[in-house]
């Protein structure tokens, strides 16, 4: 991918060309005075509702970095917020900028703002992160305010509640989301409804659930964060006269705002030869795959418990039911101020923890779907040398070309639930020592052998998977034998 600058009086122009599509980006607000290329680059996606997609290089997601990185990005997100709603400016506003710019010493300016709340808003402020891509964003953004609450939207389905919200996603591979909070007053008593995405484009995600909320929980005030917001002038419009049409006020805040506008060839589509789908991994059995040199599960930590959990059930897209509960600290339910300090304290105990079991200098961990948030805390204490991103639903084109986003790509079927593909970006051949997957919920050995089978051959040695909650009897885990006295290790077969 090739990009050039120009200048024009205070605005600036960019211009990507993809295979089989030119993209133009006129930056019209940029507060901290952010690079494009230090939030995003592009690819294209297999969507033909929306053919192009903002890579975050500060998510999480997709691209493999830091994990102090996107938890530095949402607490950017959370001080512009704070910044623009009451006026004044965070005293720890540039030293925080400073870091995300440069990478260097993000521990310290996280922790300078993390250790205890420090932003407050006038009147308890339910923040909504959408799934899956925004769940830790939105979590590591309400995870700096006092008197708030925290919930995420998902496309998990649970039979036994109903959704209190239910709206659409049109231009998505997966376009309904629904919220379940474990407290119905967490949307009726709160004063301020936060919404937090990666990216507007159109917007008409947001107006869709602020029109959700309003029908139920009419409010007077709605915030839309988002590290990038690309809207149109007519995008713009649609939410003015949302506001008229609601009474109410929408504000909308980003670390980087302006329009894009783009064009293809006549014959785009054959134009992208270059680009490739992901690689298909199977998920049938490898006899080879049995004797997987450090293939092992973390199903029980010793002297390590989880704080409440959400006794409910799931059900897949093929019918099937897990019993297995929810961890509460996802936000999946709803989250308060005091419950996230404890979460963030509970992740710096479990990173310790598995720092002085990593056997390798770099080491991959990986959260899977709309488990994001936690596994990135725990990743961030788990000492130097470690990376973080997660598997997706996101179908995305690769390109091995140079300043393309996603390099190469691995098509599985997902361990929670097999009839859906998920996907992993950008993860070169031989090059980590381990990779740590973590998994909110225990599934059976057999749906995780697509992912044993990718790490298998992409020529990595270790693979450990943490599996937060098991059924009390392991019923799902213990159909693999017991490792040989010569692999034996503390992670043999789950207890730590």
């Amino acid at each position: 991918m090739n990009s050039k600058i120009s200048s024009a009086y205070l605005l600036k122009n960019y211009t990507y060309e993809l295979p089989g599509l030119s993209l133009k980006v006129q930056l019209k607000n940029n507060p901290f005075n952010l690079e494009p290329e230090t939030l995003f680059s592009l690819a294209l996606r297999k969507n033909k509702r929306r053919r192009f997609l903002f890579v975050s290089k500060v998510l999480g997601k997709h691209i493999p970095g830091a994990p102090f990185l996107p938890l530095l990005a949402g607490a950017a997100l959370a001080i512009q917020c704070f910044n623009k709603l009451s006026g004044l400016e965070h005293d720890q506003t540039w030293p925080l900028i400073q870091a995300l710019k440069t990478g260097q010493q993000m521990q310290e300016a996280y922790e300078s703002v993390a250790q205890k709340p420090l932003l407050n808003l006038p009147g308890q402020t339910l923040f909504i992160g959408f799934a899956e891509t925004a769940t830790a964003l939105g979590q590591a953004v309400f995870s700096l305010f006092e008197n708030a609450y925290y919930l995420h939207t998902t496309r998990e389905y649970i039979p036994c509640l109903q959704a209190e919200l239910d709206f659409r996603e049109e231009h998505s591979h997966a376009v309904n989301h629904r919220c379940y909070p474990a407290q119905a007053d967490y949307l009726s008593s709160s004063e301020r409804i936060v919404l937090v995405d990666d990216e507007l484009t159109t917007g008409n995600t947001a107006l869709n659930i602020i029109r959700a909320i309003h029908r139920q929980y009419p409010k007077k005030n709605y915030v839309l964060l988002s590290l990038l917001d690309w809207r149109s002038g007519e995008h713009r419009a649609d939410f003015r006269r949302l506001e008229a049409e609601l009474d109410t006020k929408i504000h909308t805040i980003s670390l980087m705002a302006g329009e894009i506008a783009f064009s293809s060839p006549a014959k785009a589509e054959n134009s992208c030869a270059a680009s490739r789908d992901p690689q298909e991994i199977s998920d049938l059995p490898n006899p080879e795959l049995d004797d997987y040199p450090e293939y092992k599960i973390i199903s029980k930590l010793k002297e390590f418990s989880f704080p409440e959990t959400i006794p409910v059930f799931s059900q897949d897209s093929l019918g099937d039911q897990n019993p297995i509960p929810y961890l509460k600290l996802t936000g999946r339910f709803g989250l308060n101020t005091h419950e996230q300090q404890t979460s963030w304290h509970l992740a710096q105990k479990l990173g310790r923890v598995l720092k002085t079991n990593r056997q390798g200098s770099v080491t991959l961990c990986l959260g899977t779907g709309e488990f994001m948030y936690f596994p990135m805390l725990v990743s961030a204490y788990m000492g130097d040398g470690v990376l973080f991103h997660s598997t997706t639903r996101s179908p995305i084109y690769t390109n091995s070309q140079g300043g393309y986003a996603i390099r190469e790509g691995c098509a599985f079927r997902s361990p929670e639930d097999p009839g859906l593909i998920n996907y992993m970006y950008n993860l070169p051949e031989n090059y980590y020592d381990e990779v740590f997957v973590f998994l909110e919920r225990e599934v059976s050995r057999e749906r995780l052998t697509p992912l044993v089978r990718m790490f298998h051959d992409k020529g990595i040695p270790r693979l450990v998977f943490v599996i937060c909650l098991a059924s009390t009897e392991g019923r799902f885990l213990n159909d693999r034998k017991k490792p040989s006295a010569a692999n034996s290790s503390p992670f043999a077969d789950g207890m730590l």
